[in-house]
């Protein structure tokens, strides 16, 4: 078995938990005895079973795909979607309707009519899915739930006893989307100690300059982007951890904190809600100014203590996720038929 992984975005210009997620399940494939590789766009030679899509593809894509023989799987990430009110999704729902009936084939680029053309699709968190369904038609019965992972190396060593040290932390790129600078003014509005570890997409950022100015290596401190083996640490030696991104799909910090044992405070928004597995050791706060938040992290830190070898709700490792993935592979390649083309798809 042969898997050909298309992304978009270069990480080289934005890091993130995707590079995250197509390195690792790639190791735990190959692992696995899966033949992996990255599309070589510029080679027309490349050959495989399976292609498989990290983002969603345009249908054109997808039936010259299948015409070379190719299934095709897509993992997509909701997270800015999924995260929209019921209000905004109605209102999309409506516009994708009234745009492919008022402009019909020229809607194919925005792949909305590709859902139905694709052999499977993946999804990290459910509600995600159900998004997907509400607003695309994605088949529920060609689709999976498979959540993120950790190594088992780095499960073993976050579970491992530390001395608790006095700071919360944030694990997360610096960027309005993650609400670095929200976090770092409630901080000092409670007191309360905050470390931020992670890097900004660039550090001639107007947004990174702003959190720059609220470091003052009391209650916010800067540890900037770390090694695994470092992060770890600070995990260990955190009493809980904070992170009040407006979106996320998974969230592989997330894990990495539960993995550790360690109490969490996320954003009373569906990605932190419906993304994990219910918990009593999960903290929720909407993120309705700075002064609010502060009076809800305060009121965290002053319960917050890890647990030792507890995770705070079970984390699988990249090799059940790349387990999962296979037997995706071999489902579809099983199964000799195609998906039938949507009605809407544009020809």
């Amino acid at each position: 078995m042969k898997v050909i992984f298309s992304h978009g975005l270069p990480f080289f210009l934005a890091h993130g938990g995707v590079q995250t997620l197509i390195e690792a399940l790639g190791a735990g494939l190959r692992e696995l005895g899966v033949e992996v590789e990255p599309e070589r766009w510029w080679d027309d030679a490349q050959t495989g079973d399976v292609l498989h899509y990290f983002g969603r593809p345009r249908g054109l894509n997808v039936r010259l795909a299948h015409a070379k023989g190719f299934k095709v799987v897509m993992t997509e990430l909701l997270d800015q979607t999924a995260s929209r009110s019921g209000a905004r999704l109605f209102v999309q729902k409506q516009l994708i309707r009234a745009a492919r009936r008022l402009l019909g084939p020229m809607t194919g680029r925005l792949g909305w009519d590709v859902y139905g053309e694709l052999d499977a699709l993946v999804y990290a968190v459910p509600y995600e899915l159900a998004v997907a369904h509400y607003l695309f038609g994605a088949p529920l019965q060609r689709a999976r739930i498979i959540p993120h992972g950790l190594d088992p190396s780095a499960l073993a060593d976050l579970q491992s006893a530390t001395p608790e040290g006095a700071d919360l932390l944030c694990v997360a790129t610096i960027h309005p989307r993650k609400n670095s600078v929200l976090l770092a003014e409630a901080a000092r509005l409670a007191q309360v100690p905050v470390t931020f570890v992670g890097k900004p997409y660039a550090e001639s950022d107007p947004y990174f300059a702003r959190f720059r100015n609220l470091v003052d290596d009391r209650y916010v401190r800067f540890a900037g982007f770390l090694a695994e083996e470092e992060k770890r640490r600070r995990l260990r030696a955190a009493r809980g951890f904070v992170l009040l991104s407006q979106q996320e799909s998974g969230g592989i910090a997330v894990y990495e904190a539960a993995a550790a044992g360690l109490p969490l405070l996320l954003p009373d928004l569906p990605w932190a809600r419906e993304g994990y597995p219910e918990s009593e050791r999960i903290r929720f706060t909407a993120l309705d100014g700075p002064a609010r938040v502060a009076r809800r992290l305060k009121e965290f830190y002053e319960q917050a203590h890890r647990s030792a070898g507890e995770p705070t709700f079970p984390v699988p490792s990249w090799q059940d996720v790349a387990r999962e993935y296979r037997e995706v592979y071999r489902s579809v390649l099983a199964d000799g038929s195609r998906p039938p083309r949507d009605a809407a798809s544009p020809r």
